[in-house]
């Protein structure tokens, strides 16, 4: 018997099990890494390695993009691997001389629950709807059920003997658990009964499984006859048998379901499987002992835990080499990568900030965490269009709305930024009517017509500024002291107004070169307003004034 099977008999006795954390290749295909592509990767959040260090009873935290351990959290006795749910915030972490699941928050990086499972817990799944983990307890030849809402189990599957692995297919129907015990076995969990509902032989000492993305296959490593089982699932039948390098102790399943990763714990190795052809492609050198796999979200990396050399693994999928190797804690016994949900966006000005009902103003809106927008909505119901954004930028055109003020919210794939004054968008119009009275100055020599132009704000909306233009028919004239004169005419102006607020602007008409006997009408028009104004009834208003003499002036 080799050294590395003498190891491996003597787990319970020293508090740590080596052998591969099955568990990592399940997360591969039920939670995370099930929903690879390119719009998922373009809005994923950053993906994490959790290694379990079964000496040290440690979970080390690796950031995938350093490759440097980031956090260290102590967890039970003799970890021996990690699986996160779906959405990034929880990792559960099995202990096998404990015989309790640790609950790690991602977001601190600390412990905030611990459940006591069957005896020598060795691999953990998590269904793909987050809502319940599978335990694969190998001493007592059940699988346990935890309800993640309450971290409490509600079952335990009586399975075969020595349970060492489970996997959870991507519909979350069934559950594969592979018991390493005499005869060598899988057996198949009904997850909506909670019972066992098919038994397939698979080779000698079966210890890792994992499910193809589309469900259709089961691979099944077996350590006593350096094979892989391939598991028709939709018969629960052996389809085909793969031999492999010296003991299989792990494997996963790329995302696109092309590859399959196998660590072949005495070889020192992990095999590249073309699942197309079910055949060895690559043999890529790693450290001693590899323990566990598990493959990134967007399959460009496979993360190995080695247990004789404290190391982390890390092959490029591209040139099938390792490209980095992290040193972690004492005996790593597996591996999984969990992705931490993006964050959420925020929005934190909008520039313009106001426009017209009929929508169509171009719009500015920066914020955080706003890139792989899929909508920009101003008050319900209301999306923007041509919209365009970087990571602290959004270009849109505002839409069409009712008068008054709205949120403008962002949506990504992380969620929609939450409501805040720095969002406030305002849809304006201000009616702006126009009244002109005239007042007639008679006299022998300074004869002269006081016009007075008032200018109000009917709403609703406060007005930025108004111009109102009175054209002055030939021959006459004006002075002004509060309005623009010009050849011709007058321009008159007003500032901001509230609502219902009005001003006057004053102008005077001599009438000494008025041709006598002559109406003339004066006419003042709001030309042009900010907001928008929507009711041009009011916008203009006339005077009649008639030049009998100097001493004789009618106005209507």
């Amino acid at each position: 018997m080799s050294s590395f099977m003498q190891a491996r008999g003597s787990r319970l006795r020293r508090r740590q099990r080596f052998t591969a954390l099955a568990a990592a290749a399940t997360l591969c295909l039920t939670g995370l890494i099930s929903v690879a592509g390119p719009a998922a990767q373009a809005t994923s959040g950053a993906t994490t390695a959790y290694v379990a260090n079964a000496s040290d009873n440690t979970v080390s935290v690796v950031d995938t993009v350093t490759n440097n351990v980031t956090a260290t959290i102590p967890v039970g006795f003799g970890p021996q691997g990690a699986a996160a749910t779906s959405d990034g915030t929880r990792v559960y972490v099995p202990n096998i001389s404990s015989n309790t699941v640790s609950v790690i928050n991602t977001g601190t990086n600390t412990v905030t629950a611990t459940t006591t499972v069957g005896a020598s817990p060795t691999a953990v799944a998590v269904a793909p709807n987050g809502a319940r983990v599978y335990v694969a307890n190998l001493s007592s030849n059940t699988v346990s059920v935890i309800d993640t809402a309450t971290n409490t189990v509600t079952a335990a599957v009586a399975v075969g003997t020595g349970p060492d692995a489970v996997a959870v297919t991507p519909d979350g129907t069934r559950a594969y658990v592979t018991n390493s015990g005499a005869g060598g076995s899988v057996s198949v969990i009904d997850t909506a009964t909670s019972t066992v509902t098919a038994t397939i032989s698979a080779g000698a000492f079966p210890i890792a499984v994992a499910v193809t993305p589309d469900g259709t296959r089961a691979y099944v490593a077996s350590l006593g006859d350096s094979s892989l089982s391939v598991i028709d699932t939709a018969t629960n039948t052996v389809v085909t048998t793969v031999a492999t390098a010296a003991s299989p102790y792990a494997l996963a399943i790329a995302p696109n379901g092309a590859r399959a990763y196998v660590a072949n714990a005495n070889a020192n190795t992990v095999s590249v499987l073309d699942t197309a052809t079910n055949t060895v492609t690559a043999d890529i050198p790693v450290g001693s002992g590899p323990q566990g796999v598990a493959v990134t979200p967007d399959g460009a990396h496979v993360y190995i835990s080695n247990l004789g050399s404290n190391t982390v693994s890390v092959i490029d999928t591209a040139t099938a080499t390792v490209s980095a190797t992290t040193a972690v804690g004492h005996n790593p016994a597996g591996v999984a990568i969990g992705t931490t949900a993006a964050p959420a966006p925020t929005v934190t000005s909008v520039s313009p900030n106001t426009g017209p009902p009929a929508g169509g103003t171009a719009v500015t809106i920066t914020g955080t965490n706003l890139s792989g927008a899929t909508a920009i909505t101003f008050g319900a119901g209301h999306s923007a269009t041509a919209v365009s954004c970087t990571d602290t930028s959004c270009s849109a055109v505002a839409p069409a709305g009712a008068v008054g003020t709205v949120d403008v919210r962002v949506t990504t794939a992380a969620g929609t930024s939450a409501v805040s004054a720095a969002d406030h968008y305002t849809y304006a119009a201000a009616d702006v009517g126009v009244a002109l009275a005239a007042s007639a100055v008679p006299g022998l020599l300074g004869g002269h017509i006081n016009y007075t132009l008032t200018i109000t704000n009917h709403g609703p909306s406060a007005l930025a500024s108004a111009t109102v233009t009175v054209p002055l028919t030939a021959p006459m004239t004006a002075t002004s002291s509060d309005c623009t004169v010009s050849a011709g005419h007058l321009t008159c102006t007003a500032g901001v107004l509230a609502s219902g607020a009005s001003t006057t602007r004053h102008f005077t008409v001599p009438v000494g070169l008025l041709t006598l006997n002559l109406p003339y009408t004066v006419t003042a028009t709001r030309t042009a307003s900010a907001p928008v104004d929507l009711n041009p009834a009011n916008n203009s208003a006339s005077r009649t004034c008639t030049v009998v003499t100097s001493l004789i002036i009618l106005c209507s």
